[in-house]
């Protein structure tokens, strides 16, 4: 299922668009789905390093960690 999102651009930026051979829709869409990426990646790290601060010293299974919180998101 699709959802439709609008933007405001200015007029000048829109004329320059025009100007080029682009498919800006799907630019934007493949622009966003990097930057999730991203931002998935980056909670993921900020999550693990979390355990990593909570179990350090500690005898604890990182993999068995990663798994529970995997259900859990």
């Amino acid at each position: 299922m699709s959802e439709t999102m609008g933007i405001k651009i200015s007029k000048d930026l829109k004329e320059e668009m025009v100007k080029f051979e682009v498919n800006w829709s799907e630019y934007i869409r493949e622009s966003i789905d990097e930057k999730l990426k991203e931002l998935r990646r980056k909670k993921i790290a900020e999550h693990l390093d979390s355990i990593r601060k909570k179990t350090a010293g500690k005898n604890i299974s990182m993999a068995k960690e990663i798994i529970e919180w995997r259900r859990k998101h």
